[in-house]
Protein backbone atom coordinates (compact mmCIF):
# COMPACT_ATOMS: atom_id res chain seq x y z
CA UNK A 1 0.00 0.00 0.00
CA UNK A 2 2.71 2.38 0.73
CA UNK A 3 4.29 1.75 -2.35
CA UNK A 4 1.29 2.44 -4.41
CA UNK A 5 1.37 6.00 -2.31
CA UNK A 6 5.01 6.77 -3.16
CA UNK A 7 4.81 5.71 -6.82
CA UNK A 8 1.54 8.69 -7.32
CA UNK A 9 3.40 10.98 -5.93
CA UNK A 10 6.65 10.25 -8.01
CA UNK A 11 4.42 10.28 -10.83
CA UNK A 12 2.69 13.71 -9.97
CA UNK A 13 6.03 15.07 -9.82
CA UNK A 14 6.93 13.79 -13.08
CA UNK A 15 4.14 14.61 -15.07
CA UNK A 16 4.71 16.69 -18.03
CA UNK A 17 2.88 18.12 -20.93
CA UNK A 18 5.21 15.91 -23.28
CA UNK A 19 3.93 12.69 -20.77
CA UNK A 20 0.05 14.10 -21.03
CA UNK A 21 0.06 14.68 -24.74
CA UNK A 22 0.93 11.28 -26.13
CA UNK A 23 -0.65 10.58 -29.21
CA UNK A 24 -1.24 12.32 -32.27
CA UNK A 25 -5.13 13.13 -31.72
CA UNK A 26 -3.60 14.76 -28.39
CA UNK A 27 -0.88 16.69 -30.15
CA UNK A 28 -3.22 18.27 -32.68
CA UNK A 29 -5.37 19.15 -29.92
CA UNK A 30 -2.66 20.98 -28.35
CA UNK A 31 -1.78 22.99 -31.11
CA UNK A 32 -5.89 23.92 -31.53
CA UNK A 33 -5.42 24.71 -27.57
CA UNK A 34 -2.38 26.93 -28.40
CA UNK A 35 -4.07 28.59 -30.97
CA UNK A 36 -7.05 29.51 -29.03
CA UNK A 37 -5.08 31.57 -26.87
CA UNK A 38 -4.16 33.57 -29.42
CA UNK A 39 -7.16 34.12 -31.07
CA UNK A 40 -8.54 35.59 -27.44
CA UNK A 41 -5.95 37.54 -26.74
CA UNK A 42 -4.70 38.48 -29.70
CA UNK A 43 -8.93 39.18 -31.17
CA UNK A 44 -8.29 43.07 -30.99
CA UNK A 45 -5.60 43.29 -32.88
CA UNK A 46 -6.33 40.51 -35.45
CA UNK A 47 -9.71 41.64 -36.00
CA UNK A 48 -8.23 45.28 -36.76
CA UNK A 49 -5.68 44.15 -39.03
CA UNK A 50 -7.92 42.20 -41.12
CA UNK A 51 -10.77 44.95 -40.89
CA UNK A 52 -8.04 47.68 -42.18
CA UNK A 53 -6.69 45.66 -45.03
CA UNK A 54 -10.27 45.21 -46.03
CA UNK A 55 -11.27 48.56 -45.74
CA UNK A 56 -14.31 48.07 -43.42
CA UNK A 57 -16.25 50.52 -40.98
CA UNK A 58 -16.12 50.19 -37.24
CA UNK A 59 -19.50 48.13 -37.01
CA UNK A 60 -17.70 45.69 -38.89
CA UNK A 61 -14.40 45.32 -37.91
CA UNK A 62 -16.12 45.05 -34.28
CA UNK A 63 -18.27 42.47 -35.79
CA UNK A 64 -15.00 40.46 -36.74
CA UNK A 65 -13.21 41.18 -33.71
CA UNK A 66 -15.99 39.07 -31.63
CA UNK A 67 -16.66 36.39 -34.19
CA UNK A 68 -12.49 35.41 -34.06
CA UNK A 69 -13.11 36.20 -30.30
CA UNK A 70 -15.76 33.28 -29.84
CA UNK A 71 -13.64 31.27 -32.23
CA UNK A 72 -11.09 31.27 -30.15
CA UNK A 73 -13.71 30.52 -26.99
CA UNK A 74 -15.05 27.61 -29.38
CA UNK A 75 -11.47 26.29 -29.65
CA UNK A 76 -10.66 26.57 -26.23
CA UNK A 77 -13.29 24.66 -24.89
CA UNK A 78 -13.45 22.03 -27.59
CA UNK A 79 -9.72 21.42 -26.98
CA UNK A 80 -10.47 21.65 -23.15
CA UNK A 81 -13.19 18.49 -23.41
CA UNK A 82 -10.30 16.23 -26.02
CA UNK A 83 -7.03 17.20 -23.31
CA UNK A 84 -8.24 17.74 -20.27
CA UNK A 85 -7.94 19.74 -17.42
CA UNK A 86 -4.35 18.57 -16.11
CA UNK A 87 -3.08 19.35 -19.62
CA UNK A 88 -4.43 22.81 -19.36
CA UNK A 89 -3.33 23.30 -15.28
CA UNK A 90 0.12 22.10 -17.25
CA UNK A 91 -0.09 24.81 -19.76
CA UNK A 92 -0.94 27.67 -17.60
CA UNK A 93 1.57 26.79 -15.15
CA UNK A 94 4.48 26.89 -17.38
CA UNK A 95 3.23 30.61 -18.70
CA UNK A 96 3.49 31.75 -15.07
CA UNK A 97 6.89 30.45 -15.06
CA UNK A 98 7.44 32.39 -17.83
CA UNK A 99 6.29 35.50 -16.27
CA UNK A 100 8.03 34.98 -13.01
CA UNK A 101 11.43 34.39 -14.57
CA UNK A 102 11.15 37.73 -16.66
CA UNK A 103 10.19 40.10 -13.61
CA UNK A 104 12.90 38.86 -11.68
CA UNK A 105 15.50 38.38 -14.11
Amino acid sequence: MIENESNAGSQKRNRTIKNLVNTPFKRAMLVVQVISYVLIVGSPFIGGAIGGLLGLNAKKIGGLILAIFITGEILFYGSLAFLGKEVVLLIRDKIKRWFKKHKHG
